[in-house]
């Protein structure tokens, strides 16, 4: 309060010296360009922010710019380019269209003399007005944008239509169709343990989705990691697109599983089946349903996941807001449980087990082509965005 007090005597005394009143000066542009759940945004909200206001209230504008909007991170271009920002730091100010500040150690350094100073500028007879950065937002601009949004939900859609499909669950939905069968589980019985299966993998493969984005979302302030996160990604998705394809040539030639390198081990499969048999006895088929599911979709959760990691790591890389990624990842998530919910209704109105196990047994050579098609796909966009 000292500080600001020294403010308005001074500028009470340029004020009655330039003959021009104190309060009718023109506030500082400060232009705060952050991301919700930054650390370092965090620690500017928490560190500087209030000193700024406790000192120089009244005297400002403080403009929000969340970098999860497309308009946003357009502005936020436009002064890297015409204020030379060579640094893509998490957290940027600039003040006055003309002072930029990178990151929260020259943000918490600099911003309160610089707002100083911008105020002590407005006192002096031949200031000038500070001019706006010019920002083109024409209709190429907001196009953009939406074929952005537009893509990013195309793949999102697809990535979890694929993990749905993905040989390690179809082959752990063939025999868990199995069990029930053999429980003589059918007709109404097998609705209700099939619901509540289908709705506790959902809840399990978000909560481990929601987990890992907000993991991967705390390390984008660490830019050194998350360049690790991408190249190490990278190099994971051209070793899984290999053997894809490797698989399913070796599938092609002589119709082996065992031949399937991508796929649950054999002591992983097991547990899943106990967990299956166990869970098909349970007096309540409710109870029943919800346990095999949850514990189920976790432990094959080491397969599938070579879908649903890479897929939350584009999530992140298409600067996609908060609560449109979690919207995302509800989509992603009822794309992955799609595949699950049909093949209970089928089985429900008289699909013969024979025939499911058949289907699966054919299309393991398209579902593996279909991955390591998506592997590569996945690895170029990492390169190109």
């Amino acid at each position: 309060m000292r500080g600001r007090r020294l403010l308005l005597c001074c500028l009470a005394f340029c004020a009655w010296g330039s003959r021009a009143p104190a309060a009718e000066l023109t506030p500082v542009i400060v232009d705060y360009f952050y991301e919700p759940g930054c650390p370092e945004c965090e620690r500017v909200k928490l560190e500087v922010l209030p000193r700024l206001a406790a000192q120089y209230e009244g005297f400002y504008t403080l403009r929000l710019h969340d970098v999860g909007v497309p308009s946003n991170v357009v502005l936020l271009a436009a002064y890297q380019e015409a204020l030379g920002m060579a640094e893509n730091a998490p957290v940027s100010m600039v003040v006055d269209y003309q002072i930029p500040l990178q990151g929260v150690a020259q943000i918490r350094e600099a911003l309160l003399s610089n707002v100083e100073a911008r105020v002590m500028a407005r006192t002096q007879p031949d200031w000038q007005p500070p001019r706006p950065i010019a920002v083109t937002r024409g209709p190429a601009d907001a196009a953009l944008a939406a074929h952005a949004r537009q893509f990013t939900l195309v793949l999102v859609m697809l990535s979890g239509l694929i993990d749905g499909i993905n040989p390690c669950a179809i082959s752990t939905l063939v025999f868990f169709m199995s069990a029930l069968m053999v429980a003589n589980i059918r007709g109404r019985a097998l609705l209700v343990m099939g619901a509540a299966f289908c709705a506790a993998s959902f809840a399990t493969y978000f909560a481990l989705g929601f987990g890992l984005l907000r993991i991967l979302h705390s390390l984008r302030a660490f830019a050194a990691v998350q360049r690790g996160i991408e190249l190490g990604m990278l190099a994971v998705l051209a070793v899984f697109a290999l053997l894809s394809f490797r698989d399913a040539w070796r599938y092609a030639r002589h119709a082996n599983p065992n031949e399937v390198s991508m796929q649950l081990s054999a002591r992983m499969k097991e547990r899943i089946h106990a967990v299956m048999r166990r869970g098909v006895r349970y007096h309540s088929l409710l109870l029943g349903g919800i346990v095999i599911g949850c514990l189920v979709t976790a432990l094959e959760s080491v397969c599938t996941g070579q879908v649903y990691v890479p897929t939350l790591v584009m999530l992140l890389k298409s600067q996609a807001g908060n609560l449109r990624a979690w919207l995302y990842l509800l989509l992603y998530n009822t794309m992955f449980i799609l595949p699950l919910v049909l093949v209970f209704v089928l089985v429900y109105r008289g699909l013969n087990m024979q025939r499911l196990l058949a289907w699966s047994r054919r299309n393991v050579v398209v579902s593996k082509c279909t991955l390591g098609c998506f592997f590569v796909g996945m690895a170029l966009l990492l390169l190109i965005l």
